[in-house]
């Protein structure tokens, strides 16, 4: 299968790139602004270069991994939010009809309020953030535009191998190991999803050519997210007396997080062959 990740210099793209090489894949990968090798650079904005990938590269399938997750930063501008995870993604859709190739775009569990979690792909999105508010708007709008064929990927918590080392579990390694006393959540709940798993499924979806919704995360929508800061700091022997669980509003974070905001899995569990891991120790 030809596969194009686009953004694949992020933590989810970079284990879309390695897993496809690894299936015998022929792979075609792009970054913005983070280069690594095998990828090609690519400003999606550019009226020309992204058509001009589709027309030579021909893929079979697209994943689209661009978009801009800093959820704070999304809430104070909205404009950046919605160019970035709804107007270039949907230019990504328009050139994949045009050349017949599978699209997944992968989303958030912050599509929802967090009030009523885990939720399954039937729930009724209610964002909370701007964040949220403009992942939905791409869902709508890249299912608009491939005409109901895409893959809507809804993931959270993911962690794994990554240059950039920006995942949580980095997180807690950097503040722990300076001995940084480290502030995490007691109240939120959620999956931690394993990247190369996360990757595994979207591929076999595509595969399939599946279509529509589907929540591809880890096996359990109840992780604590204090909980797993522990897990964290057990696992490389870290000092977990710098862990300090507490509540959502006393991080005073500009944006609101929904804290029950599990995604359910038991569809893709059933449909795909892979299993997703609970915990994985990454170097």
């Amino acid at each position: 299968m030809k596969v194009l990740i686009l953004g694949a210099s992020g933590l989810i793209g970079w284990n879309l790139f390695l897993k496809s090489q690894s299936l015998g894949h022929e792979v075609n990968g792009t970054y913005r602004s983070h280069g690594l090798p095998g990828l090609t650079p690519l400003d999606m904005g550019h009226k020309d270069l992204l058509p001009r990938l589709f027309n030579q590269f021909r893929p079979e399938a697209t994943f689209c991994c661009t978009g801009w997750p800093w959820v704070d930063g999304c809430e104070s501008d909205p404009e950046r939010a919605y160019h970035e995870n709804v107007e270039l993604p949907t230019l990504a859709a328009n050139c994949a009809r045009e050349v017949g190739s599978h699209l997944t775009y992968f989303s958030t569990s912050y599509v929802f309020d967090g009030r009523n979690g885990p939720y399954d792909e039937k729930a009724k999105p209610c964002p909370i953030s701007v964040y949220g508010t403009s992942k939905l708007a791409g869902e709508n709008a890249l299912l608009e535009a491939s005409e109901g064929k895409a893959v809507i990927a809804r993931t959270m918590g993911v962690y794994g191998p990554e240059s950039q080392r920006k995942n949580f579990v980095f997180q807690v390694r950097r503040a722990l190991t300076s001995g940084t006393t480290l502030k995490v959540p007691k109240d939120q709940f959620g999956n931690v999803t394993y990247a190369p798993d996360l990757a595994g499924m979207a591929l076999e979806l595509a595969a399939r050519r599946q279509s529509g919704i589907w929540n591809l995360a880890g096996p359990d929508p109840n992780v604590r997210r204090s909980d797993f800061a522990l897990l964290i700091a057990q696992s490389y022997g870290l000092p977990v007396e710098l862990i300090e669980p507490v509540e959502t509003s006393a991080l005073n974070q500009l944006a609101r997080r929904p804290v029950q905001g599990g995604l359910s899995i038991e569809k893709a569990q059933s449909f795909t062959s892979l299993k997703p891991q609970s915990w994985v120790v990454i170097p």
